[in-house]
């Protein structure tokens, strides 16, 4: 199965325009036979990979807090296939979506990696910013 290393969560924080820059970075890594299968059949669409920002929790309930998907989603195989793809997520966000709690924020992000054929789903999370918003 794919595997995702290399997840890497960078924030930026204009405190005077009161935004956020949210770079999430990631490498996917492909099985010999996931590879030959996508060079195969480059028209079909075999791996799907997304990211979300979570704000992490060690509360009573140590729940984590959902605070936003990125709008960009990366399909595999693309036009030029390979064993590891590098890939990218940026947002600029107001600094009140990474506002999860009061005083200093945790704030992660959420790499999810379906397999279009099984639908199964493997999920990393990058280091954690600790950062007030």
């Amino acid at each position: 199965m794919a595997t995702i290393t290399n997840a890497n969560l960078v924030l930026t924080h204009d405190h005077t325009k009161k935004t956020v820059r949210a770079v999430v970075k990631c490498n996917v890594n492909f099985t010999a036979l996931e590879l030959c299968q996508m060079k195969m059949c480059q028209g079909a669409r075999f791996f799907k990979l997304q990211c979300q920002l979570w704000g992490a929790d060690s509360g009573l309930t140590g729940d984590d807090d959902f605070l936003f998907t990125y709008s960009d989603v990366f399909f595999f195989p693309d036009p030029t296939p390979a064993a590891t793809e590098s890939r990218t997520f940026t947002v600029l966000l107001g600094e009140g979506v990474l506002d999860e709690d009061w005083g200093q924020d945790e704030v992660y992000g959420l790499l999810k990696l379906t397999n279009l054929s099984t639908l199964v789903q493997v999920k990393k999370k990058t280091n954690t910013v600790s950062h007030s918003f």
